[in-house]
């Protein structure tokens, strides 16, 4: 069984959007956001939000850096209560998990922190010393919440992700449709980022010799939309992976480039806060400011990561405009 996208009139099977115009095809999607769903009011705000344009228009060609750029921010302006909701399900526990950890840790951390003052003979050994006296209930306590801040990033971003493609499509960002999706598919993409850890692991112990460092950025790169395939097109493990690589194929340095801007503007209001709080002795403060910052920043890193996956899939290799 298929459902024709009403947009374009392509057949697609097991889709949440279109494959060929990003369009919402899902019939349980549509049911859950659809405008006569709404009340009149959510309506108005949907007409508005976004100026009337073509879907093309939002989805900037690969290589066009600051058209992708400025739509991102645009998106993140507009739907910023969305997205913020959404950037919320991983910046609250990462606080919880912060002051928790250093709960658990407090007395430990006071050794741990002596480490600086040790020469290099030192350094090992007093580290395997504190590490040995620590409990092993504190460890596992550790592991475990650990895990948990990682499913929840996971959940936020790729979140995210979806309302990206919302937005992409001229649709009203809806955090709970989102929200949804996400965690429908929440097994399949933790088996998948386990998968592709797997997958990096031998790169990145070669890049520990640094000889392995070509090699693992290449690979991040070619498998970087893996995920994002998953969540948007419905697509098993192999398939996200391959498809991510033919995405990236003949547009690696694109790509690579791109996204090294993205991580750049990201760090700044980071390095702009190290800067502010380094006269700060409170770590508890320290933490919240970090949390604050990064939980503003980082949907607009999604949001360009799911634009520019959609622009892949926009313009095939070959009929891009690289500047």
């Amino acid at each position: 069984m298929a459902t024709l996208c009403e947009g374009c009139g392509t057949i697609n099977k097991n889709q949440v959007f279109c494959t060929n115009c990003g369009q919402v095809v899902s019939s349980d999607l549509e049911e859950i956001y659809n405008p006569s769903n709404l009340d009149e009011s959510e309506n108005e705000q949907s007409k508005t939000a976004i100026p009337s344009t073509s879907t093309t228009r939002l989805i900037p060609e690969p290589g066009k850096l600051v058209d992708l750029i400025s739509i991102s921010s645009y998106a993140y302006k507009e739907n910023f209560k969305s997205f913020l909701v959404l950037s919320l399900i991983n910046g609250i526990p990462v606080l919880i998990i912060g002051i928790v950890l250093r709960t658990i840790l407090e007395t430990d951390l006071i050794s741990l922190a002596n480490f600086q003052s040790y020469n290099d003979s030192q350094l090992s050994e007093n580290l395997m010393s504190d590490l040995k006296s620590i409990p092993v209930w504190k460890l596992l306590s550790v592991f475990i919440f650990i895990l948990i801040g990682l499913v929840a990033n996971l959940i936020s971003v790729m979140a995210i992700i979806v309302g990206a493609a919302q937005f992409a499509n001229s649709e009203k960002v809806s955090p709970i449709v989102c929200l949804n999706y996400t965690l429908s598919k929440l097994g399949r993409l933790i088996l998948l980022s386990l998968f592709l850890i797997g997958l990096l692991i031998i790169p990145f112990l070669l890049s520990l010799m640094l000889i392995g460092i070509p090699i693992l950025l290449y690979l991040f790169v070619r498998w970087y939309f893996a995920l994002p395939s998953m969540v948007l097109d419905n697509t098993g493990i192999t398939r996200s992976i391959q498809m991510s690589w033919d995405l990236v194929d003949k547009r690696w340095w694109v790509t690579f480039g791109t996204g090294l801007v993205i991580v750049i503007l990201m760090t700044i209001p980071t390095y702009l806060l190290n800067l502010l709080s380094a006269n700060l002795n409170s770590d508890f403060l320290l933490l919240l400011i970090d949390v604050c910052v990064t939980t503003l920043v980082s949907p607009f890193q999604a949001i360009a990561t799911a634009l520019y996956f959609l622009s892949l899939k926009k313009f095939p290799k070959g009929n891009s405009v690289q500047t």
